[in-house]
């Protein structure tokens, strides 16, 4: 996957702008070799939580859920247009990046990742202007799992 520098920094000021707060997005391309468009979402995690704390236990500081309508609405357009969905993120709040057992879970569609090619980006941040450091993660095929991969930042 290709992102642009300042694309990468959008991600970056997303993070801090929504700290304490997980924030998420959609990463499209018009190609395969592309460099991938940030598509900043909200995150329904904490409405969720207040209306059904049992079946979502966890509030926006440890976890994410992007809004159905916009994930609809991005990813429907990306494809009527030719183009396809080459990543999420999401950041991590004052801790490190890595992709839990959840971030799995949610990617997958039954024992297969809903988008395979996909490419997930996690962001450390700590206070609401220092990212520390930043992860991709994609489906290896061979070992059924999700494996670190590297971005390739483009100017």
């Amino acid at each position: 996957m290709k992102l642009r520098r300042q694309d990468l920094d959008q991600i970056f000021s997303q993070a801090g702008a929504e700290y304490p707060a997980e924030c998420c997005g959609i990463l499209t391309a018009t190609a395969v070799d592309a460099a991938s468009q940030v598509h900043p979402c909200r995150n329904i995690q904490d409405e969720l939580h207040a209306k059904d704390p049992e079946q979502y236990p966890r509030e926006s500081r440890i976890a994410y859920f992007i809004e159905p309508q916009q994930l609809f609405q991005i990813v429907s357009t990306t494809e009527k247009s030719g183009g396809l969905v080459t990543g999420f993120y999401h950041s991590h709040i004052d801790c490190d990046t890595y992709f839990s057992e959840e971030d799995k879970e949610r990617a997958m569609a039954w024992d297969e990742p809903a988008y395979p090619d996909a490419v997930y980006v996690v962001v450390s941040v700590y206070g609401e202007s220092d990212v520390r450091a930043t992860k991709a993660f994609g489906w290896d095929e061979e070992s059924r799992d999700f494996v670190e991969v590297e971005i390739d930042i483009v100017d």
